[in-house]
């Protein structure tokens, strides 16, 4: 039998859940600081070096976001360290307006 997909107000309970913020916020530091040494002909990197510098000055505050979008992808507090990278990194783009 196939698991149903995560519900809305399941994912939304997950975004709000502190473990989960606090391990995407990490998860953004160590992305942000990645993004920040690319090269620059890298697509879109400007937005992308904008963004990360906004993450490298206010972690706290842009965490919310950043696990909002995760979590709509799936991401829970079960979700491993390797997914969690991922998905921060999958929705970077979008969350610097590039997508």
């Amino acid at each position: 039998m196939s698991q149903s997909p995560p519900s809305l107000t399941s994912e939304y309970a997950e975004s709000t859940n502190p473990t989960t913020i606090a391990r995407v916020q990490m998860s953004m530091a160590k992305t942000a600081q990645d993004i920040s040494s690319e090269p620059t002909d890298t697509p879109n990197h400007t937005q992308r070096n904008q963004l990360a510098s906004q993450v490298a000055r206010a972690p706290q505050m842009m965490a919310p976001a950043f696990t909002t979008m995760v979590c709509a992808q799936g991401i829970t507090s079960a979700s491993s360290d390797a997914d969690i990278a991922n998905m921060v990194s999958a929705v970077w783009n979008t969350m610097a307006g590039v997508a």
